[in-house]
């Protein structure tokens, strides 16, 4: 009898090895390390989470094959074991990305080093179709007061992808041509250029660092109009208003994007602004009117849901400029 306890003692443990660990690296998998995480974040002390994403790893593996990708995957990992401590906690939370929660007085400088150190690892490995082209995108933040594992995975994740939009937004170095352009008088060509080509039905979707342009543009524009234009911040929370489980946010956030882009109109803008939010840019509207917007989205959004399921989608307006669209400055609406 208590040689079978200790049987099923053993296979429970093991089950629950395997639900928490990523098959192929053996690091923590999202489930993993959003636990391992949330419980280091109730000890005192600072923290560091690091997000590294692998930069063109798919086209690797278009090009060398999966294998090679997995290879690439399961060095990237013993390395990262290997240049941070055992104490901290190192995941792969997702198909390129590894996440790392570090302790012990770990600076935003050290991690950079240390990612530094990987590269250059990777890049001098044996590997013919990894030597030299290795590199990584990060977003690193520190711990603070009041983190969950949801606020800080999601501060590191803008981060990340902010700086990885900023590196793909630098055109190409020509040295040797100067100004890649040259001199161009040829407005009917810069139309051409300028012109989006087979635009998508409905709103228009922009990384970030776009949408803050955009909206800074507006911003001037509207400083001495009447005109009305309003962002909508829209947001998916449980109905205790914590953001979504991670397992189930992506899918949800797929959902809600492309209502959004249907029901927006072509002139208006939209973004991801964290892995559980989107923000709008509507133009030419009242604050009554954004609001009927939100309405509208919210209601075809909920009505494929389960009525059990939980899901609120929070919408939070504010104007832009001094414009109203209806005299006067209105004041934030919160919904």
């Amino acid at each position: 009898m208590d040689r079978e306890v200790e049987r099923l003692r053993d296979e429970i443990s093991r089950l629950r090895d395997e639900v928490c660990h990523d098959g192929l690296t053996k690091l923590y998998n999202r489930s993993g390390c959003e636990s391992a995480v949330a419980e280091a974040l109730q000890k005192p002390g600072g923290g560091l989470f690091i997000l590294m994403d692998i930069e063109r790893f798919k086209q690797l593996n278009a090009r060398s094959g999966h294998s090679m990708g997995d290879a690439l995957l399961c060095e990237t990992a013993r390395m990262i074991e290997e240049t941070f401590s055992p104490r901290d906690i190192i995941a792969r939370v997702g198909g390129d990305v590894f996440a790392i929660y570090a302790t012990g007085g770990c600076t935003k400088e050290t991690a950079y080093a240390r990612v530094a150190q990987i590269t250059g690892r990777l890049r001098s490995s044996g590997r013919a179709a990894v030597r030299g082209n290795v590199s990584f995108t990060l977003g690193i933040t520190e711990k603070r007061e009041d983190d969950d594992y949801a606020t800080l995975f999601d501060r590191a994740d803008r981060l990340l992808r902010a700086s990885k939009e900023d590196r793909h937004a630098r055109p190409a170095a020509r040295p040797d041509d100067g100004d890649e352009r040259g001199i161009c008088t040829d407005m009917e060509r810069i139309h051409r250029e300028l012109h989006e080509r087979n635009p998508l039905r409905g709103a228009f979707c922009q990384d970030y660092e776009t949408f803050k342009q955009i909206y800074r543009f507006v911003e001037r524009s509207l400083k001495r109009s009447e005109y009305g234009a309003y962002i909508i911040l829209m947001t998916l929370t449980d109905d205790k208003g914590r953001f979504l489980p991670l397992s189930t946010r992506s899918a949800y956030m797929e959902k809600l994007g492309e209502d959004l882009r249907v029901n927006l109109r072509a002139g208006d803008l939209f973004t991801q602004y964290s892995s559980g939010q989107y923000l709008l840019m509507v133009l030419g509207v009242s604050c009554e009117n954004a609001a009927v917007i939100t309405t509208r989205i919210t209601n075809r959004f909920t009505a494929r849901l389960a009525r059990d399921s939980g899901i609120v989608l929070r919408f939070d307006l504010h104007p832009i400029g001094n414009g109203s669209g209806g005299g006067g400055k209105p004041a934030p609406f919160h919904i």
